[in-house]
């Protein structure tokens, strides 16, 4: 097997990747690793899902516990000897995706570990949601955000989303300051939604949209639709003991170290 490190470029991260490439006994291979070692943050784990969406993915935070990684600086012998063995489980990870297309034809197409979110934020956004091709209702506002069930605890749980089990196989779209009065109206609330659905947003008229996919970021010009569903694509996370969902929980969002 072959592996690389994708790496934070900060002291601690570096000096993490120089003492495992000093003993991880694979060669080294950054062109198509089968696995590839992200030191850092949630965002170098993210970053990595889009690099090598085909490697098994292990995340070593450097920082403040992430709610990803799988192995914390302490644990860093743990990470190499588990690699050298081979002593290690996966997860799969659900990705959400996306086509975007604009209104000359061309589309683009993506894969998110955390959210897919359609903004405007200097003006007012104007779009029709549809679920399965049925209309659901015209939205105005800043912008709509669609989560993973791991994604459900980063940004959508910021603009007041449910953060969702990850056991369960949904998505979750979620109102960017939608405005509501006697003139316009909304569901007001995020929508949680079986896998099984197909979520796609229409332009009204076409405008200039940013489209942003976990980090990756785009700016459309006459924007006409985006249609955002399960493909059954996945990322592989390594772990040795898998923490449960409710400690993780509680250790990202509830339990301060002191």
């Amino acid at each position: 097997m072959s592996y690389c490190c994708l790496v934070r470029e900060d002291k601690a991260s570096l000096e993490i990747e120089k003492e495992i490439k000093n003993r991880i006994k694979l060669s080294y291979n950054d062109m198509d690793p089968e696995i590839v070692i992200a030191i850092g943050g949630d965002g170098t784990i993210i970053k990595a899902s889009h690099l090598y969406p085909n490697a098994i993915i292990f995340g070593i935070h450097t920082g403040h516990l992430g709610f990803y990684a799988n192995y914390s600086v302490d644990e860093l012998d743990l990470l190499i000897d588990d690699i050298n063995n081979k002593n290690y489980c996966i997860e799969k990870l659900k990705l959400l995706s996306c086509e975007i297309e604009d209104s000359l034809g061309n589309v683009i197409k993506e894969n998110a570990l955390n959210e897919i979110t359609v903004v405007t934020p200097p003006r007012t956004l104007t779009l029709d949601v549809k679920i399965d091709g049925e209309f659901l209702e015209r939205f105005r506002g800043t912008g709509l955000c669609i989560s993973t069930p791991s994604g459900s605890t980063a940004y959508n749980k910021s603009l007041g989303g449910a953060v969702i089990d990850s056991l369960l196989d949904v998505f979750q779209l979620t109102e960017m300051a939608g405005i509501n009065s006697t003139s316009y109206r909304t569901l007001s609330s995020p929508l949680v939604l079986s896998k099984d659905r197909k979520v796609e947003l229409d332009a009204v008229i076409d405008s200039e949209v940013y489209i942003t996919v976990d980090h990756l970021n785009y700016l459309i010009k006459g924007f006409k639709a985006i249609r955002i569903h399960y493909d059954n694509k996945y990322i592989n996370m390594a772990y040795h003991n898998h923490e449960n969902y409710l400690k993780r929980i509680k250790r990202t969002f509830l339990i301060s170290e002191k």
